[in-house]
């Protein structure tokens, strides 16, 4: 860990950083907007490097046994990316990750009690199936909170047929290696990425994206019923807040990524998760993109831990026929040194509504600054024939670090 930059998680962190990885990645300060967009990019090569592997997870088994297939196949995967973490804490400072890490595998773990099932039991299974200590666990599932940065887009087509797709970026500021300029956590989750079918009798109930051993859902789908993504939203008074609140045992608000399952798991309509979706208390603030199946259902909600904030419509008669979310409301400028909602959205323009599907979405995702080095994967989803297609996502470089 010699040849990497560390620091501390928030988004604010970002205007620290920004000279130190800039300059040791041979970039001008602020990323490029005027890059060309993609085009060709799909499908990607069947090859490793790109195809994501597909397994089944049976609602019918006992909670703790649901994973167990996945997780003892991936276990060396999890331990590495969980090893990369600790050496991250490490490097910020010793004696204080040393007495962190100690807590995390001794006493953490006893806090996946206060989790609502099933998601307590999956935890514990997960933890005896590979033998990581419980505490390490649960951690990782609470990543999401606080590390991930995305962008997602639902659009329609001109014959009213609705797309959602997703840039899933994770990692910032955890680690950035000067040699290959990457970042380590990114690295290490490239391989852990699958895509779930979640059964129940023998039939799909839905279809999620996730990384080996975590059990929320950051992407997701119930096929001919809805298609959702989660995009982190910066507050001040964010997840870490949050958190901090659960710590202490204030356990009322409902983690971000287990509210998607639950809506993936029990919803009937669009209408029914939107409101779901809009009114449950969360422990950190998001984004929430959700699709539906008939023309004009397609929105973003900008959720406060309390509720939301605004929902954001797609409305075709008017003209509107895509809604792009990055890390930041709609409504104020994003970050100048996060800006990739303007060249999505030049590049979504440049695609027209004529070419909506998932070749012009994943070259819009696939475009600079858009696609960058905290890029783990592309998601395409189509609702009405149940269909979820994912890619793992490399930058080449020149590219921007996030």
């Amino acid at each position: 860990m010699r040849n990497t930059i560390m620091s501390v998680t928030s988004a604010g962190a970002l205007l620290v950083l920004v000279v130190a990885v800039a300059a040791v990645s041979g970039l001008t300060l602020g990323p490029t907007q005027k890059e060309e967009c993609a085009t060709g990019k799909y499908p990607p090569p069947k090859t490793a490097e790109y195809q994501v592997p597909k397994y089944v997870v049976n609602l019918d088994l006992p909670a703790a046994d649901r994973w167990t297939h996945i997780v003892k196949e991936r276990a060396k995967s999890i331990v590495n990316l969980l090893t990369q973490f600790k050496d991250f804490l490490r490097a910020l400072d010793l004696q204080v990750a040393e007495m962190f890490i100690n807590y995390i595998d001794h006493n953490f773990g006893n806090l996946t009690n206060t989790l609502p099932e099933p998601f307590a039991d999956e935890i514990k299974g997960i933890s005896k199936a590979t033998g990581i200590p419980l505490g390490e666990v649960l951690m990782y599932n609470i990543f999401y909170e606080m590390f991930s940065m995305c962008t997602s887009i639902v659009a329609e087509d001109p014959a009213g047929k609705l797309y959602h797709a997703r840039n899933l970026d994770f990692g910032l500021l955890m680690g950035w290696d000067i040699k290959n300029h990457t970042w380590v956590i990114t690295e290490s989750l490239r391989p852990m990425i699958m895509n779930i079918e979640f059964q129940m009798k023998g039939k799909v109930v839905y279809k999620a994206v996730t990384y080996a051993g975590f059990i929320g859902a950051i992407t997701g789908m119930i096929p001919d019923v809805l298609t959702l993504s989660v995009n982190t939203r910066f507050s001040l008074t964010g997840g870490k807040i949050g958190i901090i609140e659960w710590l202490l045992g204030d356990h009322s608000s409902q983690w971000v990524s287990f509210l998607t399952r639950d809506v993936l798991t029990y919803s009937t309509s669009y209408q029914q998760a939107k409101e779901k979706l809009s009114q449950v208390e969360l422990i950190a603030p998001a984004y929430y993109i959700l699709g539906g199946n008939y023309s004009g259902q397609g929105c973003v909600i900008t959720r406060s831990r309390e509720k939301a904030l605004d929902i954001w419509e797609l409305n075709p008669g008017k003209g509107v026929w895509y809604r792009l979310q990055t890390n930041y409301d709609h409504w104020k400028a994003p970050l100048f040194v996060d800006d990739r909602r303007t060249p999505g959205m030049r590049c979504m323009n440049q695609t027209t509504q004529q070419n909506v599907g998932f070749a012009g979405l994943f070259n819009v995702l696939s475009t600079k600054p858009v696609l960058n080095k905290l890029t783990t994967y592309t998601a395409l989803m189509q609702v009405n024939a149940g269909k979820l297609e994912t890619y793992k996502q490399h930058c080449d470089d020149p590219c921007w670090p996030w």
